[in-house]
């Protein structure tokens, strides 16, 4: 999203309600955009050409797109923060979400994909 929405290259500096707000509707700009190009030919696309995002081929590796090579919308790596200590939130949804994706959230392909990357 930060390759074609800048205000999404740097932190948002709002409230809550604002910041999500905004994630909100980027995202249905961003589906209203993709939609509406799906009647143009691939090769016309503007918006987000065939090269352009993260595509996975049948044997299920993700080939890398277009938007990674552009420097400027690079995510930089993070400076140490004061702490490693994350909230209680953000460890109760990091285990939901684990609990989700290992279990009833888990697709066919995740497993080879990981097996293949030494991960597993």
């Amino acid at each position: 999203m930060a390759s074609r929405f800048r205000i999404f290259r740097k932190p948002l500096v709002s409230s809550l309600e604002t910041s999500t707000f905004t994630v909100a509707a980027a995202v249905c700009l961003h589906n209203f955009i993709k939609s509406a190009e799906e009647e143009v030919p691939s090769c016309e696309r503007r918006y987000c050409p065939l090269d352009f995002a993260d595509n996975m081929s049948p044997d299920g590796y993700i080939n890398d797109g277009r938007w990674r090579t552009e420097e400027a919308l690079a995510i930089n790596r993070l400076s140490r923060t004061v702490s490693n200590m994350y909230s209680r939130q953000a460890e109760e949804t990091r285990r939901t979400l684990q609990n989700y994706f290992c279990h009833e959230g888990a697709t066919a392909w995740q497993d080879a994909h990981i097996a293949k990357n030494g991960k597993k």
